[in-house]
Order: structure tokens, then C-alpha cells, then sequence
């Protein structure tokens, strides 16, 4: 039994006992110095058992089944011959983990009290957390070179519940793990980087995706503001970074994003039209309820993305739900963002949605990961989601 398979087992055992002095903890080790110290601090600690993953392919079963709500990652520091974005990844899933690289050798220093001082919050361990650097040529360089990373969130047809796109999602690579959007994109755009991260998640995406299996040709949405879209030139540079990876224009659509506002209708038009024409579908991302961008609707976009905010007052709101159901007889293709549970995925057929997206379905996954996670959401989910 793996390490991940005894965890899913202990969650059930654990859920009748007292509450524990810790959360869960997760331990990314082949020392088995290092992870029998860990489990003596833990145990210590009243803490539930740690989930102990040596493997890659236990790390990828964690990644691809959701595991999340742990506490603290312990990731031995040295060369793990595990995939670096899938490390970023679990990681991710719990974000606010604290994640804590050492060796055995810290383990086991001060008699384990070191350790226990990681686990009960008393100590850190000094690693390099970097927030994205406000230098705008170091930004530059970091998109030149390999700083940027892509994560893929998988989207769904409500109906016969298949792979049908994934959303490509910028991360900063960095210690112990990567940063999210939050960390770096504001600083970009403030610099006017916007065109150039922009283009360097397209390459990277077409890359990505022109590597997977042939039975996944599926197609990839990527984010652009107003100001780079309304530019004469969006088609010509898009397909820049399309060429190289030999991916066609039409596996690639952009998502209007909403950080700046849209001033010039007539402009945003022809700008949907070029794009069009060229073959990539344009989604409205992030629509609300009552949303004064409805007023843009009339405009030819591919579809619309429903916000999260907007998705998750479904079961409860009448309006909400009256206004999606309106949005759905227009002919619209919608996108249900933040999909949670199976509810709501139920909830959004009868609703006329077409698509979702979401924790339930999947996280943001390395592209190494989104083969096996194909494999196990048409396994696992059809009775469920019925």
C-alpha cells in the first residue's frame, strides 16, 4: 500500500478521535533518517500519522486526487527524484502550508527539539521566499530565461463530463516553491510587461501542449488585458509564439480579463474580429451577477466565464440563477469557474452551463500531470456527477 493510499485510509480513523495538537503534515523524503524524525516529532505532538511520500508517482497520486488541507510540508533538501512541479503543485493545493526544506541531520538536532519547534510554529527555517522582484530588467530576464511557470486547469463538458480545454495559469519559479499570479503580475503590468508575459506564457503553453499525448489535442486559453488585445498587431505576435511549437491558431483562445476596463467598444470589436478571423475564440472572463459588462455581450466573443462569486450563489440565489439561465438562451457557451462540489455540477446542467472548472474537477496541474489526471476524472467521476 502506498504511502497516499494509508493516508486516505487514516483520514476516516482520524475524523472519530480527539483533535489533535497539529494538522496534517506531509513529508517529501527517501531519508528515512529524515522521516522517521519527523514521525517521532509529530507523534510527540498528538499529531495524526504524516503522509509519507518517497516516489514520484506517489506525489503525482496526491497531485491528480486533490489532496489538500494539510498544515506544514516537510521536503527533504537535496535532489528528490520528483518533478519539481509537482512539488509546486501539492504545494499549492494547501496554500496556506508551511513548507519547511531540511535534511535529517537538522531533523535530529537539540534531541528532535528543532523539529518540534517547525511543527508547533516556534521555529522557521530560513529559505529563500522571494516575491517577485520590482526591477523591471530582472522581470524581463526571469521571462527570457526559465522563471516563469505554466499550470493547467482543467475544463470539462457538463454533460458528458470530457477534457475539452485547460486554462493556462502564470507561477514564478522561486524556493521552496513557486509563487502565484498574486506575487508578480501586478508589478508587471505596472511596468508595462504586460505584452511580454503575455507572450511568454502563449510560447510556453504552445510548447506544453504540442508534447501531449495525441489524444489530447485539446485547446488552451490564456489571459490578455484590454490594452494588449485593442493593438493592431495581437494576431501577428500570437502567432509568433505559435510557430515554433507548430500549434495551430485555433487550439489557442484568450480570456478578456477584467484588470483594466474597456473604454472603447467600437475598438474592442474590431480587435475580437482579427482575432476571429485568425482562428482564436475570445472568452469575457469573470462575469458577475448584475455585472455592468453584460453591455459587452453584444460584442463576438466565443463564450463567457462565470466568476467564481457568481457560481457559488447559484444554489442560494433565484437572481443569480434567473441571469445565467438568460445567458445560456442567448447561445452564449458558458464556463462555470470554482465548481466545488457535485451539486453544483449538477446544478449548472439544468442550467443550460456548458462547461465547468474547479477544484471538484481539478486543480491547476503540471502539463506532465494532466495525462493522469485525464485518466482518473473518467474513471472516478461519472457516478458521482449523474
Amino acid at each position: 500500500m502506498s504511502g497516499f493510499e494509508t493516508f486516505q485510509r487514516q483520514e476516516s480513523i482520524s475524523a472519530a478521535s480527539d483533535v489533535p495538537a497539529i494538522g496534517r503534515v506531509v513529508v517529501l523524503a527517501q531519508d528515512e533518517g529524515l522521516i522517521e524524525a519527523a514521525s517521532k516529532a509529530i507523534h510527540k505532538l498528538r499529531g495524526p500519522a504524516p503522509l509519507i511520500l518517497r516516489s514520484q508517482a506517489e506525489v503525482l497520486g496526491a497531485v491528480v486526487s486533490n489532496l489538500s488541507g494539510f498544515v506544514h510540508m516537510l521536503l527533504e533538501d537535496g535532489d528528490l527524484p520528483i518533478e519539481h512541479s509537482l512539488v509546486d503543485a501539492l504545494a499549492e493545493a494547501s496554500p496556506r502550508a508551511v513548507i519547511s526544506p531540511l535534511t535529517s541531520r537538522a531533523a535530529i538536532s537539540e534531541d528532535g527539539e528543532f523539529l518540534m519547534g517547525l511543527l508547533n510554529g516556534t521555529r522557521v527555517v530560513a529559505h529563500d521566499a522571494l516575491r517577485a522582484s520590482r526591477n523591471s530588467r530582472r522581470l524581463q530576464a526571469g521571462l527570457a530565461g526559465d522563471s516563469l511557470l505554466l499550470r493547467y486547469q482543467p475544463i470539462v463538458d457538463v454533460r458528458t463530463r470530457k477534457l475539452v480545454m485547460v486554462e493556462a495559469l502564470a507561477r514564478w519559479r522561486s524556493e521552496p516553491v513557486s509563487l502565484t499570479p498574486v506575487n508578480f503580475v501586478p508589478a508587471m503590468e505596472q511596468m508595462g510587461l504586460s505584452r511580454l508575459l503575455a507572450a511568454a506564457v502563449t510560447r510556453i503553453a504552445a510548447r506544453d501542449l504540442s508534447r501531449l499525448p495525441g489524444r489530447m489535442p485539446i485547446p488552451v486559453s490564456v489571459n490578455l488585458p484590454v490594452p494588449e488585445m485593442e493593438k493592431l498587431d495581437v494576431v501577428s505576435w500570437l502567432g509568433q509564439q505559435l510557430r515554433r511549437a507548430r500549434l495551430p491558431r485555433h487550439r489557442l483562445l484568450v480570456e478578456l480579463t477584467e484588470t483594466a476596463p474597456v473604454k472603447d467598444r467600437t475598438r474592442l470589436a474590431r480587435s475580437l474580429r482579427r482575432l476571429n478571423a485568425a482562428g482564436h475564440g475570445v472568452l469575457l472572463d469573470d462575469l458577475l451577477l448584475d455585472d455592468p459588462r453584460q453591455k459587452l455581450l453584444r460584442l463576438p466573443f466565443a463564450g463567457i466565464k462565470l466568476d467564481r462569486m457568481l457560481v457559488q450563489t447559484l444554489p442560494h440565489s433565484a437572481r443569480a440563477r434567473q441571469q445565467v439561465r438568460a445567458l445560456a438562451r442567448r447561445g452564449l457557451t458558458l464556463t462555470a469557474e470554482g465548481v466545488s462540489s457535485p451539486h453544483l455540477f449538477r446544478l449548472l446542467r439544468n442550467l443550460g452551463v456548458a462547461r465547468a472548472q474547479g477544484f471538484l474537477v481539478g486543480r491547476p496541474l503540471p502539463v506532465a500531470a494532466l495525462p493522469a489526471w485525464n485518466d482518473r476524472w473518467r474513471g472516478s467521476h461519472l457516478g458521482v456527477l449523474s
